[in-house]
């Protein structure tokens, strides 16, 4: 008697243009899918002796194979020394598979292989049908009539399905890989920025676009929150607070110079001056992200953000695309109703409101995958609500900066037209006041 488990491999990649179907690998999901799962399943399997893995030579099922034995050593069951590549299985021959079998010492064999193979072995031994998804385990008992003769080759008379396991529905936990993508391209994007301002820091673009994507980052680490291990979540945010913190008075200089340009009237002496503090500005940041300190920070948050640690029930079971809908749903509820309840006048409130626009749009613009079609659609809506509101913000910072500016011993002339700038801005708020309130 041997026990046979016939196994399909997990969930495989879509067969590529010019590509050999035995060399697909299995996706991510179907990797992270197996490795939360399997230890459930192997709990059925009782056996005495060491179990023998049988693989068909096609890449998705050497894989399988080695996360399969990987498994069964974390639930310290002896195993042979090696994995055994069987071409039967690939080439889904029962008759030849019926006879390696036979011919094998092992009392347990694990066969790795394919539909409609995993299917057809269970039926020609037991009589019954199991339907296999990627990943499924069926258990079947083995007796040879006349093990010495030879005679009485396994067949449906003597075989017996033990039990069955379906596979785990790996698009559970292609979701969080979707996740992990959306964070990673937004981390590497992220360091692409900041090598592009310290190659040409004077482009002021250079540090908008690095501050937009630590922005995004934020956002999307603020999203996954509930499925994200806290503390990794928590560490990644504060390094990147506070290094936005360190760029915030760039991007108010660089806003305030370049409302000045866009005046015609704004003198040689106006725009020099602003190119002054804006460059002086630029070279504080450029030196504190240089820091070892920060540099070391800056790293490693980009390094967390590449290995995002999920909460352990979320690598066990996977994450449903409901259950991310509706977070996203309900994040854009919260904030339509927050832009619906807005007063212009609190400042504060303002700019809260305004950056749980920018978080709403980021998560729609990055997670289209998950979230649907739909997703563009409100990302628009979110980022038109964001640029009006950040026109009312960046009045704001402008006028608190020509504040600061007069606190300072200034030529006449330069204190005049800073006042001027500063007079524009606070018509275009009041403005922007009055009709919000008409």
């Amino acid at each position: 008697m041997k026990t046979l488990v016939v196994m399909r491999h997990g969930k495989a990649m879509p067969l590529e243009p010019g590509q050999q179907d035995a060399d697909r690998s299995l996706t991510k999901a179907g990797v992270m899918a197996l490795e939360a799962r399997l230890p459930h399943m192997l709990r059925l399997l009782e056996t005495q002796g060491a179990v023998q893995i049988w693989t068909s030579p096609a890449k998705r099922t050497r894989q399988t194979a080695k996360l399969l034995e990987q498994a069964l050593k974390d639930a310290s069951i002896p195993l042979a020394k090696r994995i055994e590549v069987h071409s039967c299985l690939w080439e889904q021959d029962v008759d030849e598979f019926l006879a390696d079998l036979y011919a094998s010492g092992a009392e347990c064999i694990f066969a790795v292989g394919h539909i409609p193979f995993a299917e057809d072995i269970v039926e020609e031994l037991t009589g019954s049908t199991p339907s296999f998804s990627p990943g499924a385990l069926g258990c079947v008992e083995v007796h040879f009539a006349d093990e010495e003769t030879g005679e009485g080759t396994p067949s449906q008379d003597n075989g017996r399905l033990l039990w069955f396991a379906q596979g785990p529905v790996a698009a559970r936990w292609n979701t969080l890989v979707q996740l992990q993508q959306a964070i990673t391209a937004t981390a590497e994007a992220i360091e692409d920025r900041c090598e592009a301002f310290f190659a040409d820091p004077e482009d002021i673009e250079t540090i908008h676009r690095f501050r937009t994507n630590i922005r995004t980052l934020r956002s999307l680490l603020a999203f996954i929150k509930p499925w994200q291990n806290a503390k990794q979540n928590a560490e990644t945010q504060a390094i990147l607070r506070e290094i936005v913190r360190y760029t915030s008075l760039q991007r108010e200089l660089d806003v305030f110079e370049k409302q000045a340009r866009a005046n015609p009237d704004s003198s040689p002496e106006l725009l020099a001056f602003c190119k002054k503090q804006a460059s002086a500005e630029r070279s504080k940041v450029r030196k504190v992200l240089a820091s070892k300190r920060v540099s070391k920070a800056f790293k490693k948050a980009m390094t967390l953000a590449k290995n995002i640690k999920w909460k352990k029930r979320y690598v066990e079971y996977g994450l449903s695309v409901d259950v991310i809908r509706a977070r996203f749903d309900k994040l854009i509820a919260s904030v339509s109703s927050d832009i619906a309840s807005l007063r212009l006048s609190d400042e504060e409130q303002t700019h809260e409101v305004r950056k749980r626009a920018k978080r709403a749009r980021y998560v729609a613009e990055f997670n289209e995958a998950i979230l649907g079609t739909d997703a563009i659609e409100i990302a628009e809506s979110m980022m038109s609500h964001q640029d009006n509101l950040g026109d009312k913000c960046d009045a704001r910072a402008n006028i608190r900066l020509v504040g600061e500016f007069l606190q300072n011993d200034l030529q006449r002339p330069l204190a005049w037209e800073l006042t001027m700038i500063r007079a524009q801005n606070e018509i275009f708020l009041y403005n922007a006041l009055r009709e919000s309130e008409a």
